[in-house]
């Protein structure tokens, strides 16, 4: 199939159209803004210089879930969303740009 170069734009301008201040999402952006600030000293405290997006995932849950406002949320709409949310996080960006972080901590040791 022949794609124009006018269809070309448009489907990069489709497949960019979810990207939030440079993140992949607004849900990406928004956990970087909330909990990435303080996952470098949190691995690096346990001297690990390198995260899987998984771990990293179930790190920030974990710590979200267990905060007091979470915590005490009926269940219902607001709380289906903010599960929900969680499945379209890009965590591999992520923990790649924690992971740059980590090295550059772990070098300077």
């Amino acid at each position: 199939m022949l794609v124009s170069s006018s269809n070309k734009q448009r489907f990069k301008t489709m497949t960019n159209a979810n990207e939030y201040n440079g993140w992949t999402n607004k849900e990406t952006w928004l956990v970087n803004v909330w909990y990435m600030d303080s996952m470098p000293e949190y691995f690096a405290e346990m001297e690990q210089y390198h995260v899987e997006a998984n771990e990293l995932e179930e790190t920030v849950i974990y710590v979200c879930e267990e905060s007091e406002a979470l915590s005490s949320l009926p269940v219902g709409l607001l709380s289906d969303f903010i599960r929900d949310c969680w499945s379209v996080v890009d965590w591999h960006s992520l923990a790649d740009h924690l992971n740059t972080n980590l090295k550059s901590m772990e070098e300077e040791e």
